[in-house]
């Protein structure tokens, strides 16, 4: 038998390697995906290459696969784990998604209905549609969490206004606030390390620093629902927390919001409903391990959750407490809040 097909210039070889797995004509193979390809005995990646290399030298290519990946909007490569995402925006908000976060890419699909109810990322009541792309599970996590980030910055900064508001001389202020970014991979080298607030003397000098961490999970004393038995928080977190306090040359706090959502059909609304705070010394006598994350490639270190406080006791302790801690710092420095 003879491989018919002598117009495209496909190697001898794998021809023969075609004829043996029954396809023996150029009409024949172009009937198949590289997916079937791949699967047929005999026909190794090498193989492929070489024919999709010949195909195209002839103006010719494999059927397209209607199972094949989808592309994914916001890392711009196929995955497997990619489909539609459903998400109600407002008009301005859904412009940001294309703009800041997913490389110009329009939605897939935007529904003609409009309704009144709360934009999944700046969590206000307004007009929304329903918006669709395609997304991996990754970033379709990393996207939601941004309008709870929002959320929870909204709900720190409004504590902190009324708990505060016998200390007028301290201010709170925002340097790192969340916001959709498309995907980066930054190396360590590149990392940039700052608090997510900076709370401001008289003078405007900073007199400490919060990193925020925002989950559906209460912690002791407070919040709704079942507390979390351990916190979970990734070393180059730890690491970001030290360069911080190093850069600002004062302490940098770890707060933890809880917010959940409420459904307002057939949208959802973020509201805060616990806050705590934990001084990096307490942080650093309530280690249990360092580990690796399930199904993950990063380590995170593992707290007790009794270095936590309320932090409806964050003023009194700012009050009384926190000078000695500063001049601890600026003294001994920042603590080491983990150890492999």
């Amino acid at each position: 038998m003879q491989f018919r097909g002598s117009e495209v210039a496909i190697a001898p070889a794998v021809q023969n390697k075609l004829l043996r797995a029954q396809v023996i004509s150029i009409e024949q193979l172009i009937t198949l995906n590289e997916r079937e390809l791949r699967s047929l005995p005999n026909i190794g990646p090498a193989a492929v290459s070489s024919i999709l290399a010949a195909l195209a030298e002839s103006g010719l290519s494999l059927a397209a696969d209607p199972y094949e990946e989808y592309e994914c909007a916001r890392h711009s490569d196929l995955a497997r784990d990619a489909e539609l995402r459903s998400y109600f925006l407002c008009g301005s908000c859904r412009d940001a998604y294309v703009q800041l976060a997913l490389g110009d890419r329009s939605p897939q699909w935007v529904s003609g209905e409009r309704v009144e109810g709360y934009c999944g990322h700046c969590n206000e009541l307004r007009e929304v549609r329903l918006s669709q792309w395609f997304l991996c599970g990754t970033c379709d996590r990393v996207i939601r969490s941004v309008g709870r980030g929002l959320a929870s910055a909204k709900f720190v900064t409004s504590l902190w206004a009324d708990m505060f508001r016998g200390m007028p001389e301290l201010s709170l202020r925002e340097i790192d606030p969340v916001r959709l970014r498309p995907q980066v991979r930054r190396s360590d080298v590149n990392r940039v390390a700052t608090a997510d607030f900076v709370a401001d003397d008289m003078s405007g000098s900073a007199l400490l620093g919060i990193e925020l961490k925002t989950g559906r999970s209460a912690l002791p004393e407070g919040g709704i629902g079942k507390p979390m038995s351990k916190f979970q928080l990734d070393t180059t977190d730890c690491d970001d927390i030290r360069a911080a306090a190093a850069t600002l040359n004062v302490p940098v706090f770890l707060l933890h919001a809880q917010v959940i959502g409420r459904a307002h059909a057939p949208t959802e609304r973020y509201e805060g409903v616990g806050l705590w705070f934990a001084r990096p010394w307490d942080m650093v006598e309530h280690l249990e391990a360092v580990r690796r994350r399930p199904r993950e490639t990063r380590d995170a270190a593992y707290f007790k959750t009794a270095m936590f406080r309320p932090f409806a006791e964050f003023p009194a302790y700012v009050n009384d407490a926190f000078r000695a801690d500063l001049e601890s710092m600026r003294r001994d420095g920042f603590p080491i809040l983990y150890r492999r």
